[in-house]
């Protein structure tokens, strides 16, 4: 049985109950089959953090009560996936409207909106388009295989997981805990020096750490390193 804010390592497997077609996977060989393989993806077992609520709730829930290396199946209603089908969010728009936006629509297309929410285009009749604004999965039941590989208790197992997650296990950063693990310091290696988005990763690692691992009044401190050789490189 395990509990809020524990780490853990699971593989699974997601279909839609009443076509069977695979929607999501931690296998490379389940992803090809199903014709979903995505080459800028990693299928590794992914790291859960009970409580954070990145899973559908459905799928969450069940963990609580598995054992480690325990499989197992399990079906997840609407309601506890991706909600019920709301008719009311089912909108016409101007085909002119979408233009502004520079959105040029066809049947099954999506779509973001300006104020930043999400629709599928259903149909485009004339000037008028219908854009269906629920989830795709929204009213489908669906099936996951899901199993616990592996429970992370050590603090630096943790920070190791979270590393992985927010930067690149290609070119981990190098940390240092310090022996209170009030402490922990953190290399930036030269192969992340350029990474766009490099400062909100820095900021969202440094709160997982803060909020599920080390004590609350711990720093996070972040060095990069540059000399010579980086530029001559």
């Amino acid at each position: 049985m395990f509990k809020d804010k524990d780490f853990l390592i699971v593989e699974y497997t997601g279909r839609i109950k009443d076509t069977g077609e695979v929607i999501d996977t931690t296998s490379e060989e389940e992803a090809k089959k199903a014709n979903i393989y995505d080459s800028d993806r990693r299928y590794v077992p992914q790291l859960v953090i009970l409580g954070e609520h990145r899973l559908i709730k459905g799928l969450e829930e069940v963990l609580y009560s598995l054992d480690p290396d325990q499989e197992k199946e399990v079906e997840i209603p609407p309601e506890n996936a991706y909600g019920t089908r709301d008719p009311s969010k089912v909108k016409i728009v101007s085909l002119g409207e979408l233009r502004k936006q520079g959105i040029t629509p066809y049947p099954n297309m999506p779509v973001r909106f300006s104020d930043g929410t999400y629709g599928t285009v259903k149909s485009v009749t004339g000037g008028r388009v219908l854009i269906d604004m629920n989830h795709p999965l929204a009213g489908r039941s669906l099936i996951y295989k899901i199993k616990v590989v592996k429970v992370l208790n050590d603090e630096k197992e943790k920070i190791d997981a979270l590393l992985d997650r927010w930067f690149s296990r290609k070119y981990m950063p190098a940390f240092e805990l310090s022996e209170d693990k009030k402490s922990l310091k953190v290399t930036i290696p030269k192969e992340l020096f350029l990474l766009e988005d490099l400062q909100t990763r820095k900021l969202l690692f440094a709160k997982d750490v803060i909020t599920y691992v080390l004590p609350e009044d711990c720093s996070i401190i972040y060095q990069e390193i540059y000399n010579k050789s980086i530029f001559t490189q």
